[in-house]
């Protein structure tokens, strides 16, 4: 069965499933009598579960990164709201902005504001709440465990950002972006109340959103716990409180759920497939799979041998067996990937899935001849804490040293992200596995950063990237005022980057999450999960 059909099927089943079940029953789920039973015992009210009982949830890093944090919590904990997200295709989709529309050369944007929104604290949403969050912009750029925050980026050449009344605001750019509602999707777009806001534009206390759930407490590095908002002006939570505990270690996590210490998994690579195919029929348990934003590549040091040499590069991805490494490592949790950009995006154009081992081999052959070579292998440690990083390097380490006729030799490295990232933009590096997610609706960001020569990741991943071709095409794409056109560059980038390698895509993930029976409505989609405001203990 096509793997992403097997999980549209999966998450009809759950929906269905949840459909029937409900959080904490009604009249109309309750079951009819059962013949030879008592009809009035069998239409006593079953007791509804306690929904003001505490939630609690792992993962492998902070939900609430801090008051240093770009965004203070992950969108996905429903503390904040943005103006724009987006549909389950990857388009962009009102939220916080009810519509908007823009001139005909984009550059000028008008978004009307949803009316009847209030902050946690109260305060209401309005036009000048969104001019104090351009301001706040202003002042960054904001690191974030989860996407950085950067005006420039986002709001390239904008000029002013002003109301024309109290829920209309218009945003003028010096040069057009016709997908500029693309880069707003989710943490483009960001909105918080102004009062949480320090004068450098970190938070002062709390993040105060309009979202279904606010920060109550707040522990870096152990726990973070958010509260129901009984005033959101959407539909509320049903359970009121959860706790997310911090445990960077796999096994740990895996354990605490056994133990009932929490009741479920949750963000990027909560649980690892050999753990939920555990689970997996297990009545105990419930493991939910969803597409995901999330590409696995295998970065490789373009700017040294034997790297530099595209036969080397092309011969390890032929080399590769992908639907082995998925099979093997994912427990099939995953897609084969040919080309740059994950399939969730809007704008994705598949590129052939290439295996051919023989032919691989005889590339690297050619690339290195018959020198003795020694690459080192580096694995960031909490990539190797959410996903099977050691044992895919072993198997690409035994695939290397077995080519025949060559004499290559492979040293695996594990690493704290900062020096790895250090020892990646000095050079001193061959292979690095990686996950990259999608920013924004718009892919314009990533393929400036890996593929332009003067790209960020391209010069901080050493990969060494270069082809004047690519870098007009992104050029052009930066001041391009047709959205058509756009699509046909990304496109023809895909493409290249499925010819150059300027890095190397392994797999396109597939999301897994894990939780106890005792609770219901947890289901994975991409980037981990949508929100908890289903999320209750069951019946």
């Amino acid at each position: 069965m096509n793997k992403r059909l097997g999980t549209l099927l999966l998450s009809a089943a759950c929906a269905l499933s949840l459909a029937l079940s409900g959080c904490g029953g009604d009249a109309a789920s309750t079951p009819p009598p059962v013949s030879g039973t008592d009809p009035a015992a069998a239409q006593t009210p079953q007791a509804q579960p306690d929904q003001t009982r505490e939630i609690a949830f792992a993962a492998s890093r902070d939900q609430c990164p801090g008051e240093q944090d770009a965004y203070y919590a992950s969108m996905s904990l429903g503390v904040w709201e943005p103006l724009v997200t987006k549909n389950e295709d990857g388009t962009p989709a009102p939220a916080l902005a009810e519509r908007w529309e823009h001139n005909e050369d984009a550059t000028v944007w008008t978004f009307h504001l949803r009316e009847g929104v209030t902050f946690s604290n109260g305060a209401p949403f309005d036009a000048d709440i969104v001019l104090a969050n351009f301001e706040r912009m202003k002042k960054g750029p904001f690191d974030s465990s989860f996407y950085g925050l950067n005006i420039d980026t986002i709001y390239p050449g904008l000029l002013s950002c002003e109301k024309t009344d109290d829920f209309t605001v218009v945003l003028t750019l010096a040069e057009g972006q016709p997908l500029l509602d693309y880069t707003m999707v989710n943490y483009g777009s960001a909105m918080f109340e102004p009062s949480c806001f320090a004068g450098d534009g970190s938070f002062a206390g709390f993040p105060i959103g309009t979202g279904p759930y606010m920060v109550k407490e707040n522990v870096l590095g152990q726990y973070c716990v958010i509260e129901r908002n009984d005033a959101y002006w959407g539909t509320p939570g049903i359970a009121q409180t959860f706790r997310f505990k911090v445990i960077p270690d796999t096994e740990t996590r895996y354990a605490a759920l056994r133990a009932g210490e929490v009741q479920g998994l949750c963000d990027l690579g909560a649980i690892s497939p050999a753990q939920a195919a555990e689970l997996e029929g297990d009545s105990a348990y419930r493991v939910s799979v969803g597409d995901s934003g999330i590409t696995h590549f295998l970065n490789v040091n373009g700017g040294a041998f034997p790297f530099d040499d595209l036969r080397m590069r092309e011969g390890l991805s032929l080399l590769l067996d992908r639907q082995t490494i998925i099979d093997r490592f994912y427990n099939g949790y995953g897609l084969a990937a040919g080309g740059f950009l994950s399939y969730t995006s809007a704008f994705y154009a598949e590129q052939p899935v290439r295996y051919d081992p023989e032919q691989g081999a005889a590339l690297i052959r050619q690339a290195v001849g018959d020198q003795p070579v020694e690459l080192l292998f580096l694995l960031p440690n909490g990539d190797v804490n959410r996903y099977p990083y050691q044992e895919e390097a072993e198997y690409i380490q035994a695939l290397l040293e077995n080519i025949e006729g060559t004499n290559i030799k492979v040293q695996i490295r594990l690493m704290d992200w900062g020096p790895c990232k250090d020892e990646m933009k000095a050079g001193n590096y061959n292979m690095c596995l990686k996950i990259q997610g999608l920013p924004s609706a718009n892919p314009f960001s990533l393929f400036r950063n890996f593929m332009h020569t003067e790209g960020s990741t391209n010069l901080n991943y050493g990969l060494g990237y270069h082809n004047d071709h690519v870098d007009a095409l992104i050029e052009e794409a930066a001041v391009c005022l047709d959205a058509r056109r756009l699509g046909e560059i990304y496109a023809e980038l895909q493409a290249i980057s499925a010819e150059d390698f300027p890095n190397l895509p392994v797999l396109y993930s597939q999301e897994v999450v894990a939780s106890s029976s005792a609770i219901t409505g947890y289901q994975a989609d991409v980037y981990g999960l949508t929100g908890y405001t289903q999320v209750c203990w069951a019946q």
